[in-house]
């Protein structure tokens, strides 16, 4: 089954994951809960070994079988930086699988892509909530966890509309300040990314 085309040519398209029979070792991490995508996981281990970072408990509902090496975080900020040490240590070979909400996972893209890790040896999984990171065009600041079409930035409170426009070295979509042209005029927000 093929994904829809995106709205905008840089919006990313998520498919599902499957193991890279090429890769030498296998890092995933989950930070969202897909029953059933862990279940086609899990349902063809490659042989190659395999480290799953774990911030959702989303493997609460499966027997984890004993080729994982499962760690579990509290929170997304403790698995980014087991992220971060487990590809300080890393060889070549190894296959990177990004499960959760765009925000998480692109965090996740951005420390691998510093450790020079590219396009073939990541995958992206958008699971879990549809909200989406914010990069404030005006300030540069990033407002996370966005449901709405328009959010006050974090950074310089301005009113942005959401665009489209995805940008993968951010890892974020741009927000513009939508009253630039009549000051106060602002529509009110409506949920479009729940």
């Amino acid at each position: 089954m093929s994904a829809a085309p995106p709205a905008i040519k840089s919006q990313p398209q998520y498919r599902g994951l499957t193991w890279d029979a090429s890769g030498q070792a296998h890092l995933l991490l989950l930070a969202a809960r897909d029953d059933a995508l862990l279940a086609s996981l899990l349902g063809a281990l490659p042989s190659a070994p395999i480290r799953v970072i774990d911030c959702a408990d989303a493997l609460a509902a499966f027997s984890a079988p004993a080729a994982l090496e499962v760690t579990r975080a509290a929170s997304l900020e403790t698995a980014l930086g087991l992220l971060d040490d487990a590809l300080a240590r890393a060889s070549m070979g190894l296959r990177l699988y990004l499960a959760g909400p765009e925000d998480a996972i692109w965090q996740a893209h951005t420390i691998a892509a510093a450790y020079g890790m590219g396009r073939r040896e990541i995958r992206l999984c958008q699971t879990g909530s549809l909200a989406r990171p914010v990069f404030c065009v005006h300030c540069r600041s990033m407002t996370r966890h966005v449901r709405t079409n328009i959010v006050p930035c974090a950074g310089c409170g301005r009113a942005l509309f959401v665009r489209d426009h995805f940008s993968r070295r951010l890892g974020a979509y741009m927000g513009f300040q939508i009253d630039a042209e009549a000051p106060g005029q602002v529509p009110p927000a409506e949920t479009v990314y729940p």
